[in-house]
């Protein structure tokens, strides 16, 4: 699927290059225009939305303390404390106080002209009303049961409490600010003032003819209920579980919610004065309604944009293809050995540039075919040249032969001289020599054995030093099969990096054992051992985690025995290290034994 591209002709690609850029860049301009636009509306929202609440809930606030503020001369007045504390037998004293707190109630009413209604009740069950109630009711005025529920929900201390309810006169939802009121002879609370505002009040303190775009101001209390609302349906209703979670949830006084089935973006702010929370609400459609025009006319500029590209494109594409296709031709022909120049082009460009130098390659072939031939003659006697060297280099080389017959010899001269020692190094090395130029690269154990015979007769003379070697192996493993040359480094190794630091103090003994399928042979001595640290090194070496560092941490030998165990029987085998330092080394070598090998293959 990928490669279709490369199936198109050179005016096909790039004619697919150029709408691909151009289609990316236009829809990437346009998103990031589109987003930026979108982004600085919602941004112009907010701070509309918060300007309204701010300013809505500071003349909320100023209005309630003023209100509270011209309730206090009722709180304090004498007549009012006296009227609270007359029992209902003194119908005279009540009818005075009545109609002087009556005239005090006017007043208020006078300077706050959207009070609904002023009332004061007693705890005796006596009330005073700035209304009164109509005379066509069946049912007396429950004084006293309104006293006890308000009661229950007015401070001790005298500060106010605003309630969202029905009117104690009409019936009408209105806000109402209520506070206890003290008797005259005792600080008891002897009865509740309150002050019930109508909505328009509200409406008119924060102007909301000059919302526009169909936001809308309510308020909600700490109980979630809606306090005022511009649709009088929601009035004392909860605001819903949703919103309830939105406003409790997240830390940010901006939000995208949902009112009665339409997205909104709301801004709420809680007012420690009221307690109360205003919210400010504009539908989320009007405020992306300039944008949504826009699209229609990104679509149009997009398409527009993509047809002028196209033709621009065609017409830049032919220019490039056409000198092209001429070359093309040209090289065809030279193929089959017509070699004609291509018509140069106007202009010093690229392309211009390249027929230029087809027709210089087109004068020049026949003379580059010329100097092919003699060089190709030079090469062949180069070529003669250098391998007459390599083979006098080879004849050069040192005689495996020769070297054995020259120990043979060396032999025979120690045997006339009665030199006992260098016969026996010269016996040595010579079947060493022959053992380690055989051809094979697995032979018997036996045969290892026998080379580790040699060369410790050959380290001993060396040393001058006895060393003592054990073999621990039974007589029917002898023709086990294992890798040339194996065992000798590992004995070398416990030689040099084992008994030597013991003053050569110690042994040396190979053991070698048989399962089923494997066969271990263990080369152990009881010498210095080897530290923590570079025993940690040795094993991570074997495991080819630092193979780079094979010669310092514990020789080529060792190393290059190992390797060639996984390459003749697979990663699985090879050798391991086991020591303690002080006591000795032991290092293993599993093989797979010849049946299973022939099973394997």
């Amino acid at each position: 699927m990928k490669g279709w591209i490369y199936r198109l002709n050179i005016q096909q690609r790039l004619l697919v290059y150029f709408v691909v850029v151009i289609l990316v860049s236009v829809s990437l301009v346009t998103w990031l225009f589109y987003r930026q636009t979108t982004l600085e509306i919602k941004k112009q929202s907010e701070g509309y939305l918060e300007y309204i609440v701010e300013n809505a809930s500071y003349q909320t606030d100023l209005f309630i303390r003023d209100l509270e503020l011209a309730t206090l001369p009722l709180l304090t007045d004498r007549t009012v404390k006296g009227f609270l504390e007359i029992d209902e037998s003194q119908r005279l004293e009540q009818y005075y106080y009545s109609k002087e707190i009556k005239s005090q109630m006017h007043n208020l009413n006078l300077k706050y002209q959207h009070l609904n209604l002023i009332y004061l009740l007693g705890e005796n069950g006596q009330y005073v009303l700035s209304k009164n109630k109509s005379s066509m009711e069946e049912e007396p005025f429950p004084s006293k049961a309104i006293y006890r529920s308000l009661l229950k929900t007015t401070p001790e201390n005298g500060r106010i409490r605003l309630l969202a309810d029905r009117s104690l006169y009409n019936q009408e939802y209105v806000v109402s600010i209520v506070r206890r009121v003290r008797g005259l002879s005792s600080f008891v609370p002897k009865g509740i003032l309150g002050v019930e505002l109508n909505g328009t009040a509200l409406e008119e303190l924060w102007n909301i003819a000059q919302f526009e775009n169909g936001t809308s101001l309510w308020i909600f209390d700490d109980n979630h209920r809606v306090v005022y609302h511009p649709d009088q349906k929601w009035l004392g209703n909860p605001i819903g579980k949703q919103l309830e979670d939105q406003l409790t949830t997240t830390d940010k006084k901006t939000f995208t919610g949902e009112w009665d089935g339409t997205e909104m973006i709301f801004y709420a702010d809680h007012s420690d004065q009221t307690n109360w929370t205003l919210v400010a609400m504009t539908p989320k459609e009007v405020i992306y309604e300039p944008v949504a025009g826009m699209k229609k006319q990104v679509v149009f500029v997009l398409v527009l944009s993509l047809m002028v590209a196209l033709v621009v494109s065609i017409g830049f594409a032919n220019s490039i293809v056409k000198p092209l296709r001429k070359i093309q031709k040209g090289m065809k022909k030279m193929e089959i050995g017509e070699w004609e120049p291509i018509k140069p082009l106007r202009g010093t460009d690229e392309i211009s540039s390249v027929v230029t130098s087809y027709n210089k390659m087109i004068d020049r072939l026949s003379t580059l075919v010329d100097d092919l031939y003699a060089a190709e003659l030079q090469n062949h006697k180069v070529l003669y040249e250098k391998q007459k060297i390599e083979l006098q280099a080879l004849q050069s080389q040192i005689n495996p032969h020769f070297l054995h017959n020259t120990l043979e010899t060396m032999n025979s001269y120690a045997i006339l001289n009665d030199a006992e020692e260098i016969s026996e190094m010269a016996i040595a090395l010579s079947q060493m020599f022959r053992y380690s130029v055989r051809n094979l690269e697995i032979v018997t154990l036996e045969d290892e054995m026998n080379h580790v015979k040699n060369f410790m007769i050959v380290e001993e003379h060396r040393f001058q030093k006895h060393l003592p070697i054990t073999f621990e192996i039974e007589e029917d493993l002898f023709d086990e099969e294992v890798v040339k040359l194996s065992l000798q480094p590992l004995v070398e190794n416990a030689i040099h990096h084992g008994l030597r630091k013991n003053r050569y103090q110690g042994e040396i003994t190979i053991r070698a054992a048989a399962e089923e399928k494997r066969l271990r042979v263990e080369v152990i001595d009881n010498g210095a051992g080897i530290t923590p640290a570079r025993l940690r090194d040795i094993r991570k070496v074997l495991r080819r985690e630092k193979y780079e560092d094979v010669s310092n941490k514990m020789g080529i030998g060792v190393s290059n025995v190992h390797r060639r165990i996984q390459l003749l029987f697979g990663e699985q085998c090879g050798l391991t290290i086991q020591s303690q330092q002080g006591e000795g080394t032991k290092v293993s070598m599993e093989i797979p034994r010849k049946d299973r090998r022939i099973k394997a293959g």
